[in-house]
């Protein structure tokens, strides 16, 4: 199977002058990116660094990085910064800025928003990656239709979604509404690092797509082999990668509809890491959605191919969640 690994996208923008600057960071289990924006939100940096997850002090350490380098590329000292708006995978409490457990961080019961004050001394948003990105993502789309009700489906290092029902983004009573990544699908499947079997993360997710591919190439592995490669080898035939995305795509599918049919919402957003090899990541799924509603009448009814949508490539909509939180203070 012949595979290379991920394209990187250049990240830096222009910078502009301001009086102070936002900053929203979302840090996932493969990569933290950050995003600089003036007061009228327009863009002055966006950069990315591989997350340290072997620590708290890891992670910090991948923040403090990024932010620092998104600072030099826009030329603006630390202390401009008026607020920083984080998103991170897992639970979280953003009262007091704590991140009770991120499995896929290794923290539990970590004082995240304290401990990036104490760097870069300035007022600290911290709420779930996947309710950051929801915000981002309605954001994005209500500036370009109507819309009330909206689902959006993150497929990265982790899966998780988030719901927005008559305009209002839905928490739940733990603030985890939306984490979907740890129903259990395949009760005799993988182990999932939150101590499960058979996740849906274990099976959809980016690494689990790149460790079923690195499984089925032995003795013969590719190194660094990524997702998105083993999408992108779809496109050109591959039929272990084939193999591979039929599955995976059977059970996004399915999470589609569940979301669908849990809350009637108009859209359903996909974004993630994972989402970022479009056609090759979203034809498959179309076409098990439309698999399932030629069996069905309901199908039929509620899972239509318009209620579908990719976001474009290269928006990061859990930053711009992260900057609308952090600019709003609560």
């Amino acid at each position: 199977m012949m595979m290379t690994a991920a394209r990187q996208r250049p990240m830096a923008v222009p910078p502009l002058k301001t009086a102070t600057v936002t900053v929203g960071l979302d840090v996932g289990g493969t990569k933290t990116e950050v995003l600089l924006v003036d007061e009228d939100r327009r863009p002055l940096a966006q950069t990315q660094c591989p997350t340290d997850t072997t620590s708290p002090e890891g992670v910090m350490s991948s923040i403090v990085t990024v932010v620092n380098t998104a600072l030099e590329q826009a030329g603006i000292a630390p202390s401009r910064i008026g607020a920083i708006g984080i998103g991170v995978p897992g639970l979280v409490r953003p009262q007091d800025g704590t991140v009770q457990l991120a499995a896929n961080l290794n923290l539990r019961e970590y004082a995240l928003a304290e401990a990036v004050t104490a760097v870069f001394p300035a007022p600290v948003i911290l709420e779930n990656d996947a309710r950051l990105a929801t915000i981002g993502a309605y954001q994005y789309l209500r500036a370009r239709q109507p819309i009330q009700h909206m689902a959006y489906l993150s497929i990265g290092t982790g899966i998780a979604a988030g719901v927005v029902l008559d305009g209002r983004l839905w928490r739940g009573t733990h603030g985890m509404a939306g984490e979907i990544g740890h129903i259990v699908v395949e009760p005799d499947g993988a182990m999932c690092a939150c101590g499960q079997r058979g996740c849906l993360e274990t099976i959809a997710s980016g690494p689990a797509v790149a460790g079923m591919a690195a499984r089925l190439m032995r003795p013969n592995p590719v190194n660094n082999l990524t997702a998105d490669a083993v999408y992108q080898a779809t496109e050109s035939g591959d039929s272990v990668a084939q193999t591979i995305i039929q599955r995976v795509s059977y059970y996004l599918s399915h999470t589609i509809q569940w979301l669908i049919m849990s809350y009637d919402v108009e859209k359903v957003v996909l974004g993630g890491g994972v989402a970022q090899s479009g056609p090759a990541f979203l034809d498959p799924i179309l076409l098990e959605l439309s698999r399932m509603r030629a069996e069905s009448h309901l199908a039929e009814t509620m899972l239509g191919a318009d209620k579908i949508m990719l976001l474009p490539q290269g928006f990061n909509a859990g930053v711009w969640g992260a900057i609308t939180l952090a600019q709003k203070g609560d």
